[in-house]
């Protein structure tokens, strides 16, 4: 099934609808979401990409991430992502915004509104979406994304060493 979104100008405005395809395949601006939640230990939930994704298959990222659907906003879109890959339902206002950028080539030319989770879960991931979901330490993570960083997806690599700190 083809995936909608909005089109969007420099600017974040609306200025028409693409499919996933194009916005990917000719580099058209667009908006997704990426969703910081942490475990009852204190660490970052990050998931290991499905094999079956598209783009940057079996990669470490963020805890949630995802497309803003066509006339969707970042904040719905956060809510209804987290449910999908993630398996819990959350509530909009346990949402704190804590980034925001601008499309780049490592984000895949998206604007990206990046939120934390206001409270600790435990996912339950989704089989078609998620192959894995860890729990890891800040500083930990750091170091491996260091060490490893052909591990991680291009957006998250770019992402984190600019959000980790709002982290804390």
């Amino acid at each position: 099934m083809t995936e909608f979104f909005d089109w969007v100008s420099q600017k974040d405005e609306v200025i028409g609808v693409t499919s996933r395809e194009d916005a990917h395949e000719l580099d058209l601006f667009h908006r997704a979401v990426h969703i910081y939640a942490f475990g009852e230990s204190g660490g970052l939930w990050l998931q290991q990409r499905s094999h079956e994704k598209d783009l940057e298959p079996g990669l470490w990222t963020v805890s949630c991430s995802g497309h803003v659907d066509r006339g969707e906003d970042y904040l719905n879109a956060g809510v209804r992502e987290f449910s999908e890959e993630l398996g819990i339902d959350i509530l909009a206002d346990e949402l704190e915004q804590i980034f925001y950028s601008s499309p780049t080539l490592e984000t895949g030319y998206e604007f990206i509104t990046s939120y934390k989770l206001s409270r600790p879960v435990h996912p339950i991931p989704s089989e078609t979406e998620v192959l894995e979901v860890r729990e890891v330490q800040l500083t930990d993570l750091k170091n491996w994304i260091v060490k490893e960083p052909e591990k991680f997806a291009s957006s998250f690599r770019f992402l984190f060493p600019k959000i980790w700190e709002r982290l804390l």
